[in-house]
């Protein structure tokens, strides 16, 4: 394809873009046909995000109707496998009756509010420490380590504009899409010494656990450990860069195996997060973890997991 063709193909997607994002605006939003049809509307434009950020990864387009690696199986996920409960797992609140149902309450932090307009929190009585969320995308988390000292008037304009993206259209996560932007407020999880706990990220394909990453210093710079259902340390890099050192084996680190287990049967893939705390605490529940742009390194190993869904 010439240059000329491409850039026109890039023009005619984006107004698909458009288009969907204007009837997304009115009522048809509402019911399940219009959905359907916003979601029509935007998959030219999501099929492109797609093309686009994997071959900028890995060189070369997906093969999104033959895939073979994990990459590519999560690609033609998004735009090919679209499930009504892959919304439901999406929304980190929504997530948590899930959990409560197949697993248990148990295992679940502590909520202390809910809401749309984080300055309706601020007289409330809060902990000493507390983290805000959003429920509808990724990476909108605000740690509040001293509440007397928490900028209320900056964390209300960072939420503001939480609410305001649509993460479905940064890479054709359509799920995102259909999740209503909710605010919230949850207990401070501590680690020893005070710090958050390591995120263990459990990679599970047809129910069942074939590694985790460890991810360390989630705040500030983050790097990833990652081991097999044994917890033996395993020989490749994903995403982030690797740490060396072996993680801590949690006590529960069998419930935790269990939980994972549990949430994800049903699902060809399913990545449960979860922390320790002394006990297990759920975390997030994702469909296409790092939107299907996460190389392996070495990459043989793209392929390998790519077989086991």
């Amino acid at each position: 394809m010439g240059v000329g063709a491409r850039h026109l193909l890039a023009r005619a997607f984006g107004a698909t873009e458009r288009g969907g994002a204007r009837l997304k605006a009115t009522r048809l939003n509402a019911w399940p046909i219009g959905r359907w049809l916003i979601d029509a509307t935007l998959w030219p434009s999501d099929w492109l995000k797609c093309h686009q950020y994997y071959k900028a990864e890995f060189g070369r387009p997906p093969r999104v109707f033959r895939p073979r690696t994990f990459n590519e199986k999560l690609i033609h996920a998004k735009l090919l496998q679209r499930r009504k409960r892959h919304v439901q797992f999406a929304d980190k609140l929504a997530a948590r009756a899930v959990v409560e149902k197949k697993v248990g309450a148990e295992y679940l932090s502590t909520i202390h509010w809910t809401g749309t307009d984080l300055a309706q929190a601020r007289g409330l009585e809060l902990p000493d420490r507390f983290v805000v969320k959003a429920n509808h995308g990724w990476n909108t988390v605000l740690l509040a380590r001293d509440a007397d000292r928490f900028d209320w008037a900056a964390a209300a304009e960072t939420t503001a504009e939480w609410a305001r993206d649509d993460h479905s259209m940064r890479a054709g996560e359509w799920q995102y899409r259909w999740i209503e932007p909710t605010l919230y407020i949850e207990e401070f999880l501590e680690a020893e010494g005070g710090e958050p706990p390591p995120d263990y990220k459990f990679f599970c394909f047809h129910g069942r656990v074939e590694f985790l990453s460890v991810d360390l210093d989630r705040f500030t710079s983050v790097t990833r450990v990652l081991h097999g259902r044994d917890f033996e340390v395993l020989p490749f890099g994903y995403g982030y860069p690797r740490h060396d050192q072996p993680s801590k084996r949690p006590a529960c680190f069998e419930e935790m195996i269990e939980i994972a287990e549990t949430l994800s049967r049903g699902e060809p893939f399913l990545r449960v997060d979860l922390y320790d705390v002394g006990r297990p605490v759920f975390g997030e529940l994702t469909l296409h973890p790092g939107s299907g742009f996460d190389p392996f390194d070495p990459p043989e190993w793209d392929e390998k997991f790519g077989a086991l869904i």
